[in-house]
């Protein structure tokens, strides 16, 4: 059995580290695909030379900047061939502890495991509050479940991998699923620093996303108001006719339940992004600057 490692890349990071926790996390065979964003040259001349006897180690680099999931994508194009493929995003060092849980996940028998990270002290109730109402909201909504884990840290087995490679332009969208049909999943979870900060370079806001956090804002802002106005015109009796009690709480209570949706709808497009045009993907492909990586590949 071997295994593919997929380490997309948007800033550079320390090489031979990176190289190290693989290699001490992982018990079998193995091969590195750095996916590299555009303009980061310096890094892929470093791969190319750090690694020169080393075939294990390989790279490819886009010729334009993009982000992770679109090198991702590439990269799992590359990895059909593995028994099963490790995505561990450059915006952190890999975990040798994680590394390990995905493999012994993985030969128990579940074809997609995922990483979800946990918090302590307020920012542990914090984030659970906020996931309690974003879970709710997807099933609302009515759509696939979605426990919160990592988009871009999880192993992927080769099965997934085809079958994900057949739709390149939801390749986010389908990895996102905790419930994608049909497949055995595992969630491992780890606790973090609450000081821990995130790579912000990795993380990208969408138009989307953006418009439903302005509605959400502005339906809130809405709400508030009337809301407010209704309560205060009651308990001071002032002479206002039925129908504008009636208007103004339910305004203020639609605008409750535009904010519980657009929010939801929010942190979902953080999550899934957009589906990505196939034109693009093969411009990017066939661009590809490659290093130890074969044409077959």
């Amino acid at each position: 059995m071997k295994l593919a490692f997929i380490i997309p890349v948007l800033e550079e990071i320390e090489l031979t580290e990176t190289v190290r926790k693989i290699n001490e996390g992982c018990d079998m065979d193995y091969d590195i695909y750095f996916a590299i964003n555009g303009k980061l040259n310096s890094f892929f001349t470093k791969v190319r030379t750090t690694y020169l006897d080393n075939a294990k180690v390989k790279a490819f680099m886009v010729d334009r900047p993009v982000n992770e999931h679109k090198l991702i994508t590439l990269g799992m194009e590359m990895t059909a061939d593995y028994d099963a493929t490790i995505i561990y995003s450059a915006k952190e060092e890999p975990n040798v502890d994680v590394i390990k849980a995905f493999i012994s996940s993985w030969k128990a028998g579940n074809k997609i495991v995922y990483l979800k990270k946990e918090y302590s002290g307020f920012k542990k109730l914090w984030a659970k509050i906020k996931r309690a109402f974003y879970s709710l909201g997807i099933k609302a909504l009515g759509i696939f479940k979605d426990q919160l884990a990592e988009t871009d840290i999880q192993l992927i087995d080769q099965d997934v991998v085809k079958t994900i490679n057949q739709l390149p332009q939801k390749n986010r969208q389908l990895r996102v699923q905790d419930s994608f049909v049909g497949y055995a999943t595992d969630i491992i979870q780890i606790e973090i620093d609450n000081k821990m900060k995130e790579n912000k370079l990795y993380y990208e806001k969408i138009k989307a996303q953006k418009v439903c956090g302005i509605v959400s804002l502005s339906s809130l802002v809405t709400s508030i108001i009337c809301l407010t106005m209704g309560f205060i015109a009651a308990s001071l009796g002032w002479a206002m006719s039925i129908v504008i009690y009636v208007l103004l709480f339910s305004v203020g209570f639609c605008g409750l339940v535009l904010t519980f949706v657009y929010a939801t709808k929010m942190v979902l497009h953080s999550r899934v992004g957009q589906e990505t045009e196939l034109s693009e993907l093969n411009d990017l492909r066939n661009k590809l600057e490659k290093y130890n990586i074969s044409n077959k590949k």
